[in-house]
């Protein structure tokens, strides 16, 4: 599964990048800084499943098609 790590990029860009490696990969890993509720929102309306786990600092999400 491709990592994308979003920390750094502004909160306002991550939506539409994400989205754009999904439309491409279908599956993706992302990288965070802090709990990604919005996000993972945002994807599960879209018809993503996310599962979250916190280590060592990083938030990853884990995001596939249902």
């Amino acid at each position: 599964m491709e990592i994308l790590d979003v920390r750094g990029i502004p909160h306002s860009e991550r939506p539409e990048i994400i989205l754009r490696k999904l439309k491409e990969l279908g599956k993706l890993e992302i990288f965070v800084e802090v709990k990604p509720v919005p996000v993972i929102v945002m994807l599960e309306s879209k018809g993503y499943t996310c599962k979250a786990t916190h280590d060592q600092g990083i938030w990853k999400v884990r995001i596939t098609e249902k």
